[in-house]
C-alpha cells in the first residue's frame, strides 16, 4: 500500500494507494465521512482486489489545515487534485456518510469519467455546520477515540463558516450511471441510520438505475458494525461494472 501527499494549492493532501489499475475491474475512489481520514478505509483498501485510492480531506488524518476553505466546492477541488495526480479514469466512487454529499457533486460534474456511485447512508443533501453541531462533534467520542483526533478543531470550525447547505434531490435524475445506495436498518443501533423511508423514496424517484443494499444489524455506521458484507458487497458492485463492459 502505498502513501503519499499530494498538493492542491497550498492544502496538502494525504493519500492512500493499493493494487494497480486493472482491464477487468473499475478503480475505486473512496470518499469519507465529515471526520474520516483516509486510514479509515484500510479495511477496503487491504481486501479489494483491483486498484483503491482514498485519501483525507483538507484538516483531516495527515492533510493540511488550511484557516478557510471548506464549502463544498473546496472539498471537491481536493477530490479534484487526488484524481488528477492519480490519474484514474473510468473508475467508481464510494461514499459514506457527508462523504456521499461530496461524492455526488463529484459525480453530477464528471459523471462521463465514472462508472458507478455507491452511497452509504446519506440523504442526497450537503448540510451546513451549526455551532452547536460544532460543538457536538468537537465532543464526541467514538470507539473511545475522541474524534479531534482525526480532525481538528480548526476544521470543524470552518465547516461551521463555510459550509452552505445544498440539496441534490432535483439534480438526481440528472445521474446517468448505476448508483446503489447501502442503507442501515437497524432501529435499535447506537447510532441510527440517516436514511428515512421519505428519502429511499426520493432516491428511487429520480435515480434510474438505482439498488438499494439493506444492512439488518447495522445503523449509521455500516462499515464498522457489518465490515464483511460492506466489504463482499463493495466487491460484487465493482464485478458487475467491470463485467458491464465485456
Amino acid at each position: 500500500m502505498k502513501s503519499y501527499f499530494v498538493h492542491n494549492g497550498a492544502v496538502v493532501l494525504h493519500v492512500l494507494e493499493n493494487g494497480e489499475p486493472s482491464s477487468t475491474m473499475p478503480s475505486l475512489l473512496v470518499i469519507g465521512g465529515l471526520w474520516e481520514p483516509a486510514e479509515r478505509a484500510i479495511p477496503l483498501l487491504s481486501n479489494l482486489p483491483g486498484h483503491t485510492v482514498s485519501f483525507s480531506f483538507r484538516g483531516r488524518g495527515l492533510s493540511s489545515t488550511p484557516y478557510g476553505g471548506y464549502d463544498l466546492e473546496d472539498h471537491l477541488s481536493d477530490i479534484a487534485a487526488v484524481v488528477t495526480h492519480t490519474g484514474i479514469e473510468h473508475y467508481c466512487v464510494l461514499g459514506y456518510s457527508r462523504g456521499a454529499s461530496y461524492a455526488l457533486g463529484w459525480s453530477l460534474q464528471n459523471q462521463e469519467q465514472i462508472k458507478g456511485l455507491i452511497l452509504v447512508d446519506q440523504p442526497p443533501i450537503h448540510r451546513s455546520v451549526s455551532p452547536d453541531t460544532v460543538d457536538f462533534w468537537c465532543g464526541l467520542t467514538y470507539q473511545q477515540v475522541p474524534i479531534l483526533n482525526y480532525m481538528r478543531r480548526e476544521a470543524l470550525e470552518g465547516l461551521g463558516r463555510d459550509a452552505e447547505e445544498m440539496d441534490f434531490t432535483s439534480q438526481l435524475a440528472q445521474l446517468k450511471l448505476p448508483v446503489t445506495l447501502f442503507a442501515g436498518r437497524n432501529r435499535a443501533a447506537e447510532i441510527p441510520s440517516d436514511i428515512s423511508e421519505e428519502t429511499l423514496d426520493k432516491y428511487k424517484q429520480y435515480l434510474s438505475p438505482f439498488h438499494v443494499v439493506e444492512f439488518l444489524h447495522s445503523g449509521h455506521m455500516i462499515p464498522d458494525e457489518e465490515q464483511q458484507k460492506y466489504i463482499a458487497e463493495v466487491i460484487l458492485f465493482l464485478y458487475e461494472r467491470g463485467l458491464a463492459d465485456v
